[in-house]
């Protein structure tokens, strides 16, 4: 009987996880920057599948931010759907459609998934870590079932940003695959091999950028990401332009970034690249080439099948009528960014105001630039200053308010089972936003406080019974509290700073 995991691991599940990339709005917002038509309406009945789901902790949420959409979760994963559908049965939501198949079975299956086609279709990761039969099947169902102006979401391990750490990859197969004992305690002993070998001074692990910092950051993950991260049997890098000419075959074509901030070219690359990047004869080679001088390891690239191009009028009205909404306090916001070519300062007559006007209430581009001290930015600047504030979650676009209300009815049902798991454990902590169409991710305690406020308890004290449950504690100034009362006092404390500094964006959000 042949495997039924084609090489990819097993007896280990994957981290649960939400990737905001996937939103539904933050495509349509980065497809518009692009000159792109979004595929779909954002408050209709768009149909979208992710395609190696794992958990479909992206897809659960934003069906219950969609109620009106029909979301679709594939993974070969039986462990990974199980749990899904648990989700799915505790949070109501009959718009997700959950499929343990695998690409080839998912492919040939005459039932339901195949009968339908997408507006969207996200692969987040899953194109590095297959085998090439396996990456020319789902070629196929993209070719059969992403609709004509359809989008395709995809990341994956870039070259040439990626072989620096190919020889770690290789440390940890070799060293869990021939050491004896459980998988996670051979993953501990393999990092902590690789760390070892690093520490000798010589040779790639110590001489190449970044690898000892990578070692340093995988110490701090779970086994389960490092096994599904690393351990598979397929696991490939690619140049930009590869994919992109591989993808043809299913009639799509490159759109650009699915991140805006990756499309501002001077934050990325010196005036000296960008120079060198106009010279590039086609845009596959364009691509490879932005690569090659920032020596990228990842992308999220969106590709359209057909999609409408944009002229520059239609451009404008649409993105001036795109709302957004501010995910921080407005004094959260930064007055300087890391970027590819270093530390960027944002300037604060632009981005200042802005982050008022947001915290006020979500507003659109428009209604931006007719605010007094953004007028005389100009359309560009204040763009621009979305895109920056959009790509590192500060910002977020919004969808129409059609519909809010079946939303905030849909989300307020997930958010309850989201908050309930968190009595007993940590595994889900992004609830789901009905203005946003998105997530927005809490510390445990966080949604501990938030629970308790919804059932009217004192937030510090039903906290405290939930860790003190589970013997846990809190430490102040690297000090483990040891009584219940030096515990419930810090989290007394760190109550009024969550109700102080985040529960008036939760409500804003209308997630609180």
């Amino acid at each position: 009987m042949r495997d039924w995991s084609e090489g990819y691991v097993q007896g280990i599940d994957y981290i649960h996880a939400f990737y905001r990339d996937l939103s539904p709005a933050l495509i349509g917002f980065a497809l518009l920057l692009n000159g792109y038509r979004p595929p779909a309406e954002l408050t209709g009945r768009f149909h979208y599948a992710e395609l190696g789901a794992g958990h479909a902790g992206s897809s659960a949420l934003f069906a219950a931010a969609h109620p009106a959409a029909r979301f679709d979760a594939v993974d070969f994963n039986p462990a990974h759907i199980a749990g899904a559908a648990r989700v799915a049965e505790e949070a109501g939501l009959a718009n997700l459609g959950l499929s343990e198949d695998s690409f080839a079975e998912l492919a040939a299956r005459d039932g339901v998934i195949n009968e339908v086609m997408y507006d969207f279709v996200a692969l987040h990761g899953v194109w590095s870590w297959i085998s090439a039969e396996n990456r020319s099947i789902l070629l196929d169902i993209l070719r059969r079932r992403l609709k004509p102006g359809g989008v395709l979401f995809l990341s994956y391990n870039a070259l040439p940003g990626t072989l620096a750490y190919m020889p770690l990859r290789q440390i940890l197969m070799e060293h869990t695959g021939a050491a004896p004992g459980p998988l996670p305690r051979r993953i501990e002993d393999a990092v902590t091999f690789a760390g070892r070998a690093a520490a000798i001074r010589t040779g790639h692990l110590a001489q190449t950028d970044g690898v000892i910092d990578r070692i340093e950051s995988i110490k701090r993950k779970t086994p389960n990401y490092i096994a599904h991260e690393y351990l598979n049997r397929d696991w490939t890098a690619f140049y930009a332009g590869d994919v992109a000419r591989g993808l043809a075959a299913a009639k799509l074509s490159y759109a650009g970034p699915a991140t805006p901030l990756d499309g501002i070219d001077d934050l990325n690359l010196s005036p000296e690249g960008l120079s060198l990047l106009q010279e590039a004869p086609s845009a596959e080679y364009r691509e490879t080439l932005r690569d090659i001088l920032m020596n990228r390891a990842f992308r999220r690239d969106l590709f359209v099948k057909g999609a409408e191009r944009l002229n520059p009028r239609e451009r404008r009205v649409l993105l001036g009528a795109a709302r957004f909404a501010l995910l921080v306090p407005p004094d959260d916001l930064p007055e300087t960014i890391g970027a590819p070519v270093g530390r960027v300062d944002l300037p604060q007559d632009l981005y200042g105001p802005i982050g008022q006007a947001l915290a006020e209430a979500p507003r659109s581009l428009d209604e931006l630039l007719a605010l007094p001290g953004l007028d005389r930015q100009g359309f560009d600047a204040v763009v621009r200053a979305l895109m920056v504030l959009t790509s590192l979650a500060l910002a977020a676009p919004v969808p129409g308010p059609n519909g809010y209300e079946a939303r905030r009815a849909s989300t307020d049902r997930f958010n309850r089972m989201v908050l309930e798991r968190n009595r007993t454990g940590d595994e889900l902590r992004h609830l789901a936003s009905p203005l946003l169409g998105s997530g927005v991710a809490l510390s445990r305690l966080e949604c501990l406080f938030l629970l308790a406020r919804r059932e009217r308890f004192d937030p510090a004290v039903f906290a405290w019974e939930q860790l003190s449950a589970e013997g846990l504690a809190l430490s102040r100034d690297g000090r483990r509290l040891a009584t219940a009362e030096e515990n419930i006092a810090e989290l007394r404390g760190r109550d009024e700073a969550f109700a102080r500094r985040r529960l008036p964006v939760l409500a804003a959000l209308g997630i609180a």
